[in-house]
């Protein structure tokens, strides 16, 4: 007796799930949200930068102890230089999607991407 390994019934249940999730993707992939940097110092919020309006390279020099730069490009920003001897802010790299962040502890430096829609962000 030969069995079928697809019924009628299974085939239509896997080319409906198929079909929403293209559709989600799809959705999800033509939604350009604005993305930012927010760069706070002390809890206090110093700047806030749209990353797509930024053309060529900016450096935001930062009057905190130890003394921090941070560069913003090609719609990202990242820690470029820290008087810290460490130096994990700079390990972080470069912060490009919604939700990223590097922090400089020394110097009580935040930088956050965030967006319009971010849905989780864990702390």
């Amino acid at each position: 007796m030969k069995t079928k390994l697809f019924r009628k019934g299974d085939i239509a249940v896997i080319l409906i799930i198929l079909v929403v999730a293209a559709a989600f993707w799809l959705y999800q992939s033509r939604q350009t949200d604005k993305l930012e940097a927010v760069i706070s110092v002390d809890g206090k919020v110093v700047e806030v930068i749209d990353l797509s309006k930024v053309d060529g390279k900016r450096t935001i020099e930062l009057d905190t102890e130890p003394e921090i730069k941070i560069a913003v490009e090609n719609g990202a920003v990242y820690f470029e230089e820290a008087g810290c001897d460490d130096k994990l802010c700079i390990n972080c790299g470069k912060l490009s999607k919604k939700g990223d962040t590097a922090v400089c502890l020394p110097a009580k430096t935040v930088v956050t991407v965030s967006g319009a829609n971010v849905d989780v962000m864990t702390y």
